[in-house]
């Protein structure tokens, strides 16, 4: 049997708890915010999933030291995919430009065109020259007062705006970037359903909240450290199960 803890690791013990882990034998670890990229100096190696994404979320044990893996965009294809939500070849716009916003940039890399809006210009754009090393698509960034000319669509919120203290807020930029999209998605799941997807919803596009992409990088997290692939239909007896008990 394996089982899964949480550590409270703070960023002096970093890499003091990486070695303590893996002198443990411990096969597997998820590493989390503020870790994601401090953690590159304590591995021995990253899958291309962490160098794309600029990040780590899932350490396995090797020989030579942890493997870092990311598998954010994974856990967001699929969640879309399961929800019918095609982004190949549409124009795809995505609110925000912090970590979430590179595995979502992953994850639409399929996308006829891709437009980042965010407070930060020069933050939207070291995301976009970033992802010119893997991804030759035609890519645009605004501030979040600009109405482009162009209707969207899918919209992908990314940022904070909508949960914790911000609760019942939405991104400035939502009403006009929303208008006429077919799908919008906010990586938040708790609220399960923030002011951005309350407000898409009244405009009757399809909605869709963070918990699918959650739920499935997990699901890849564990198939890594594990090193098997998990059986579709139970996955999804598991998700409906921690679905129904959260409410989400």
């Amino acid at each position: 049997h394996s089982v899964y803890v949480p550590f409270a690791v703070s960023k002096e013990n970093l890499e003091e708890a990486i070695k303590g882990a893996y002198a443990l034998g411990i096969k597997g670890l998820n590493i989390t915010m503020p870790h994601k990229r401090a953690v590159f100096d304590s591995i021995c190696c990253m899958d291309e999933s962490a160098t794309i994404i600029d990040a780590v979320n899932t350490l396995v044990y090797t020989k030579e030291g942890y493997k870092g893996y990311n598998t954010d965009a994974y856990g967001l294809l699929t969640a879309l995919n399961e929800e019918n939500i095609v982004c190949d070849d549409k124009n795809v716009a995505i609110i925000g430009s912090g970590g979430a916003a590179y595995a979502t940039y992953a994850a639409v890399s399929k996308a006829k065109s891709i437009h980042i809006f965010n407070r930060s210009l020069q933050n939207a754009r070291v995301l976009t020259e970033h992802m010119k090393n893997y991804y030759q698509i035609p890519t645009f960034i605004y501030p979040m007062d600009e109405k482009p000319d162009i209707i969207f669509d899918v919209v992908i919120q990314t940022t904070g705006v909508g949960m914790g203290d911000m609760i019942g807020q939405m991104p400035q930029c939502a009403p006009y970037i929303l208008e006429g999209a077919k799908a919008a998605v906010d990586l938040i799941y708790n609220p399960k359903e923030t002011a951005f997807l309350n407000y898409a919803k009244s405009k009757g596009i399809k909605c869709m909240n963070g918990f699918g992409m959650l739920f499935y990088q997990a699901v890849r997290a564990f198939e890594l450290m594990h090193g098997i692939s998990c059986d579709k239909s139970e996955i999804l007896l598991i998700k409906k199960e921690i679905e129904s008990s959260l409410e989400v």
